[in-house]
Formats: structure tokens, sequence, C-alpha cells
């Protein structure tokens, strides 16, 4: 992306991810990466929420800096007149201000690379006429002579300074005819151009000032394009030959892009570009060469004329959104394709210069680093385990480290089994309760220990958790502010089809179906922990009546189970859930030797849907993980199953779901034994078939071999 060959656009890359998902270490890396080798600049406005003007003039000083790849400075002729002039008080008087423009324009050419030299000229001139006048010719011109050449002198002094300064002036001659061309000037002169400038609102000269701001830098790069010598590029072998002779894209990393500061400067830079292009037609006029990389934790709607929102499964048909890439993958070919005839809507328009990319998740080997287990800190948890529970979110990996280093060394705090209900402070606060107050965004509450009712986000998870309900847009009525959570997660990207963690046997049972949008597992999980550990609705009361205490987990994906049930019968005329719906909330409730009975029942049907609503089951949440370890929720599971009197698949069955059910949790840690399991109860049924095609579950069983 910051290779520029002639006449090509530039985006502004919408670095997507959300909240505290590591976007700003992204663009503080890449940052560091440019060095002195490509033209870039940063702008914070979650730190300095600047006007468009003020944070445009900004970016012009961070880079008017030395570059090893430029001869010499860039510089902005045409936005700093343009600056100066808004920001003079003028006289009302016409003449008065005319002379304060000038005034302007010669102060500003003087403190120009050619003023200077030309002031530099203009005092060696005068030092030498004084050594003419006073020296040489003394012995020959004397009395009134001396007195007349003297007085030459000093009338000549201002005309040559006036002259030499008229040659730097020459040097912004294209600036000043710039402020002459465009609209606002009306085809007045220059320095009335500048008049009309000043005398504008701040507002109304945000756009020309921007326009002036690009256009400076599109004349930077031609006239002084970078130095090929001092790049330092790695080139690939494929590159070798075109690539060879690249110039650099300018680089301006924002980030708060979302902030209404953020949003005011980003639409103002997009305005002046189609300002240019409408000005300067042609394949050229609008490219300038900087390329724009913001740190966006929200979607926003004029994206989506031209690109998939990252929570929908598939792009909507008879349109020209496309896929929105992970920014290891974005290309310029992926983003120019909105160029070629009847791609899409006006190129004029501002989404046409949008190009929305997904931050990747942060690595495990960057999770290890922060998760070292060599460090002297209290409970280590192995990498790929934090992984998992965090999803690759950079802010959730600090979290769970910020928690062991303030758990003491020998303490028995639980971390390593269950970190989420463990305590993060000295108050006793569980770690899931602080995640979900620092992460969840503006309008939904987080619940807090000892709620009695489920809270919005906590209904929004549950609901989430199933993945065939995730990408529908029929939402049940019964559930209270289900619309509204949904609108802000997705909103605020926290749920995308980025975050799906597909098991092994996915690609088995579901070929390549698109993956299904989900919760962020951090968030996820989080919700899930505060639901398991909410104390019962009305407790008090129950105990003393004898009765059974509500659960609220219970209660919550039992209501759910029945409000998705009503809402199939609306729509497909049945009284009842699907089946397999149905069977993935009984597990989910903890009715595992029914769910597990059910699906063996179904294996003799075809293989491949069966591994299908295998996968699909094991996806259900597990309430027992959050309670018991996963050796323990395996013993309990299938405590006794093999003395039941069961035949070979309804044990095989039994095993693989139980197995497949514990690995879907990110605390799991993948282990060779139960891999080995796995593998066999695959290999079991198998041999035990009735169909004769078998080849699904033999490719089942060799991914865990």
């Amino acid at each position: 992306m910051i290779w520029r060959f002639p006449d090509q656009r530039q985006p502004v890359v919408a670095l997507l991810g959300p909240r505290q998902s590591g976007k700003t270490s992204m663009l503080r890396s890449l940052s560091q990466g440019c060095g002195s080798t490509v033209v870039h600049a940063h702008l914070d406005f979650h730190e300095t929420p600047l006007d468009p003007v003020s944070a445009a003039a900004l970016v012009a000083f961070q880079m008017m800096r030395g570059w090893d790849t430029l001869r010499r400075s860039p510089v902005f002729h045409r936005f700093a007149l343009g600056l100066l002039a808004l920001n003079e008080n003028l006289e009302p008087d016409r003449s008065r201000a005319t002379d304060q423009i000038k005034g302007l324009i010669q102060q500003y050419t003087r403190n120009t690379r050619r003023g200077r030299f030309a002031t530099r000229l203009e005092v060696a001139v005068d030092a030498t006429m004084d050594v003419v006048v006073t020296g040489a010719l003394s012995p020959l011109v004397q009395g009134q002579a001396r007195e007349v050449v003297g007085a030459v002198r000093d009338q000549a002094r201002p005309v040559i300074g006036s002259l030499l300064q008229s040659t730097a002036r020459w040097g912004l001659r294209d600036a000043l005819r710039w402020h002459v061309a465009i609209p606002e000037a009306e085809a007045a002169g220059s320095v009335d151009a500048l008049i009309r400038l000043s005398s504008a609102s701040r507002s109304a000269a945000v756009g020309p000032l921007l326009a002036a701001f690009l256009a400076d830098a599109k004349d930077q790069a031609e006239r002084h394009p970078a130095l090929r010598s001092s790049c330092s590029c790695e080139l690939p072998e494929e590159y070798a030959g075109r690539a060879a002779r690249h110039d650099h894209a300018w680089v301006l990393f924002v980030d708060g892009a979302q902030t209404p500061a953020g949003r005011r400067f980003l639409a103002a830079l997009v305005a002046a570009r189609i300002r240019n292009e409408q000005n300067g037609p042609g394949s050229g006029a609008a490219a300038d060469p900087l390329v724009v990389l913001a740190a966006c934790d929200q979607w926003q709607p004029e994206w989506t004329t031209r690109w998939c929102e990252p929570w929908r499964t598939t792009p909507l048909p008879g349109t020209p959104q496309r896929r929105v890439p992970l920014l290891s993958r974005a290309t310029r070919t992926r983003w120019t394709r909105q160029d070629e005839a009847g791609a899409g809507p006006d190129p004029a328009s501002a989404a046409h210069y949008w190009y929305p990319v997904w931050l990747d998740p942060v690595s495990e080997e960057r999770v290890s680093y922060l998760t070292d287990d060599a460090a002297s800190l209290a409970a280590p948890i192995p990498a790929s385990v934090v992984h998992a529970l965090t999803g690759g979110h950079w802010g959730a990996a600090i979290a769970l480290q910020e928690q062991r280093e303030g758990a003491p060394p020998d303490g028995e705090t639980g971390v390593p089994q269950r970190p989420l209900p463990a305590a993060v402070d000295a108050s006793g606060r569980p770690l899931w309760s602080r995640a979900l107050e620092t992460s969840l965004p503006e309008g939904l509450a987080a619940p807090v220990p000892g709620w009695a009712g489920p809270q919005p986000v906590v209904l929004a998870a549950a609901y989430l958790a199933d993945m065939r309900t995730a990408d529908d847009p029929r939402v049940p009525p019964e559930i209270a502010d289900l619309p509204r959570s949904l609108e802000l997660l997705r909103r605020n990207l926290w749920v995308s089809t980025f975050f799906h963690r597909p098991s092994r046997i996915r690609e088995v049972g579901w070929g390549e179906a698109d993956r299904p949008p989900v919760l962020h597992p951090w968030l996820s999980r989080c919700a899930l922990s505060a639901l398991s550990a909410a104390a019962p609705a009305g407790a008090p009361a129950a105990r003393a009546e004898g009765e059974r205490r509500a659960d609220p987990w219970h209660d919550v994906f039992t209501r759910q189970a029945q409000a998705l049930a009503s809402l199939a019968a609306t729509h497909n005329g049945s009284g009842v859930a699907p089946s397999e719906q149905q069977l993935f909330y009984d597990l989910a409730l903890g009715e595992f030797a029914s769910v597990a009975e059910a699906l063996a029942n179904r294996f003799d049907r075809d293989h491949r849907a069966w591994v299908r609503l295998l996968d699909y089951l094991a996806s259900a949440p597990c309430r027992l993980v959050h309670e018991l370890s996963a050796q323990e929720s395996y013993a309990l599971l299938l405590a006794g199953i093999e003395q039941t009197g069961r035949d070979v698949v309804a044990v095989a069955t039994a095993k693989l779901l139980a197995l497949l059910w514990l690995y879907n949790d990110p605390l799991t840690e993948r282990n060779r034994r139960w891999d080995a399991q796995i593998e066999e109860g695959f290999e079991r049924l198998s041999h035990n078939s009735r169909l004769l095609d078998v080849s699904a579950l033999q490719q089942a069983g060799a991914l865990f071999a």
C-alpha cells in the first residue's frame, strides 16, 4: 500500500477493530517502520481534539522535517498562505487590507528557503557597496561627488533587495495562482483572493485550506520524487522489475478517528479530495500521495454502499458490496476494483475513497511474550489458552497479565483454571466485571457482582452464542432490549465473522460455508461468566418457602429457546422450534445425556450431516467449565457411561460430544490424550456404521491424528 506509481489515487484506510484491540499499537509500530524513509505524520484525536484546519497545520508541520529519501524538506506554500490570510485580522479599509496581505506575502517570502537565501545575498551586496563607496573609490571621489555616490547607494539598496526578494517570490507563483483558480476567488487576483479567504469563517475556509494542503503534497511528490538509492524497502523477487522503480506514498496515521473531531477532519479531507478532482478533471487530478490509516472502532453507515458489514455473512445481493479484508491481506487492487465500469456508485462520493480493513488479531507468539511462563509471576496461563480466551484481543491479554502481576506468587487465586471469576484487585472484584466495564460501548450497562436480573449484554451474548441465530434478521420480540443491544455491539465491531473460531471438524461438516458472525470470545466469555455467577432471583423468599430457586442461567436459555420456537411457529407454521436448535439449547441447559442419545439416534442417516450437527451442538455454551476444570467436567459428563449397557455407537457419540463440547471452551488446553480419544471415537463409529460411505468420519478422525 505504501508503494506508489504515477497518477494513482490513495485510499483512506479505516483500520477496524473493537475497543482496545491494539489499533493504537499497530499505528505506532507502522509509524516506527516508516522511519525517515517514508514521509509520514501522526494525529491523535483522543489526546488533542483539533479542528480540521489546526489538524492539517500540525500534519504539515510534522511532514516538513528532513527525510533520507528527499533532497529537500517538503513545503506547503498554498496551505501556508491561506492559513496566514485566515488568521489575519484585516482592516475595514480595502487599501489597508491590501497592504496587509501584501505584507504577509512579503514576510512569508522572506521566510522561505529562497527568501532566506535572497536575504543573505542582499546583505552581502549591501556590504560590498559599502566597501566600494567608502574604500575603493575614496581617493577618486571627493566632495559633492562623494555625496552623490552615497545617495545613489542609499536609493539602490531597497531596489536591489526588492529585486532579490522578487526572485524568491517567483517560487510562490504556483501557490498564488492556485488561490486565484479556486471557485471561492471568483477569478480575482491573488491578493484579492487571499483577502476573500481571510474574510471567510473558519468553517467555510476548511474546504479551500485542506484542498490547498493536498495540492501542496501532490506538487511536492511530483517535483521532488524520492531518492531510490536511499530506499530501504525489501522488494520481493516477483516485484524486482517494476517495483524497483516505485515511489513512496505519504502516510498519515490517525488515532481516534471515531471521535467527533476525528470524524470532522477525515470528512473534510475526503471532501477536499473530491473538490480537487472536480476542479481539475483527469486521471491524475486527485492523485495526491497521501495514504490515511485511521483507527476506527465503529462502523460508519456510508461504507455500506461499497463494503459488506463485518457482521454479515455474505454481501447483499444485487449490490457492489465486497468483503472487508484483513489488514495483512489488504491490497490496492482490491480497493481499485471499484473504479471499474459499473462497479458501484458515483466515484465522486465520499464512500469511494474509503477502504475499511480489519485489524489482524494479536498472534499467539505475541501473547506468549505477554504471558511468559518463565516470569516470576503467579499462576501462569499457557499462551494457547490465553490466545483462545482473548481472541487475540490486545486489551484482554493485558488485563490477564495485570491480573497475574497483582496476584501473590504463592496465593491460591484460581487464576490458572478460571481467571475470569478470580479477583483482579484488592477489593475482590472479578476480572469479568472490570473487563465488561472497560469494553462495552456507551449505552450498554455492565453487570456487577451480585446482580439479580439479566442485563441486556448478557441476553445478547446468550442469543449470539447460537451460530444459527447470529445472522438471522428476525429477532424474537420477547427478549427485552435485544435489537438495541445487537445494534450497539455490531456498530462497535464486537460482532464479526472474523471472530469465529472454527473447530477442527467444521470443514468436514460444513464444507466451504461462510463463517458465521459471532460475539468476540472475550466479551462472550465475560458475559456468560457474569450469567453463571448471577445470584438467583428472589433467593431469600424461595429459601423461606422451601421452593427451588430460579437459576438465571436456566431462565435465560429456557426463555430464549421458547422465544425462538415462537418465532419459528410464526414464520414456518410449526408449533415447536427446529429439532436441531432445540437440542442446542437442551445441551446449554445441561441435558447432556438426552442430547447425546438423540445425536446417536441420527447417526446412520447421513454422516456428513451428522458431523455438521455434532459440530453445531458442541458450540453450545457450557456452564460446567465456569465452575469446574475441563478434566472434572469430562469425568462428570461421562460418569459410568460404559456401564449403562449402551451400544458402541451411543458410547462413542457421548464421548465425542463431551470432548468436543469441552474443547469448544477457550480455557480447555489442547492435549494429545484427548485428541487420541477423539480420533478413536470417530474410528469406532466408522467401523460400526451401516452406511457404505464413511469418508466424513474418517476425515474428521484424521484431523486429530
